[in-house]
């Protein structure tokens, strides 16, 4: 299954850092899943199907390329975002100082959305 991290890398040229990704401080991503992509994620994961490769974008975007592959860490799961631990703003790239400012810049400042969480304990450069 694949994941794209278009905004984690557009994030990192904004910022002028290394793509969190490939460095490895970005471990977790939080995503607006349906039920369904969130089952098919869930039913991979029971399967023992835990390696997913990573993108720069969509497969059928002109240009994306694979980054590499990410095993998960555990079973992705459905967070509000005003539960998200403070210690997910580095996980998630480090870009945002506050979770507020994360609430705001991902989800336009609606703390009650609901976002399906992916964490990963480790990722393969391609």
């Amino acid at each position: 299954m694949i994941l794209s991290f278009s905004l984690t890398i557009a994030l990192a040229r904004q910022h002028g850092v290394s793509d969190p990704l490939r460095t490895g401080v970005k471990t977790v991503s939080r995503r607006d899943w349906t039920d369904k992509q969130a089952q098919r994620w869930i039913s991979a994961y029971r399967r023992d199907e835990i390696v997913h490769k990573a993108y720069s974008a969509l497969p059928f975007v002109q240009g994306a390329y694979h980054l590499g592959d990410f095993t998960l860490s555990c079973e992705p799961y459905p967070e509000r975002l005003a539960d998200m631990p403070e210690t997910d703003l580095q996980r998630e790239g480090g870009f945002w100082l506050t979770k507020q400012d994360f609430i705001d810049d991902v989800e336009k400042g609606d703390p009650d959305k609901i976002l399906w969480v992916v964490r990963w304990s480790s990722f393969t450069l391609a």
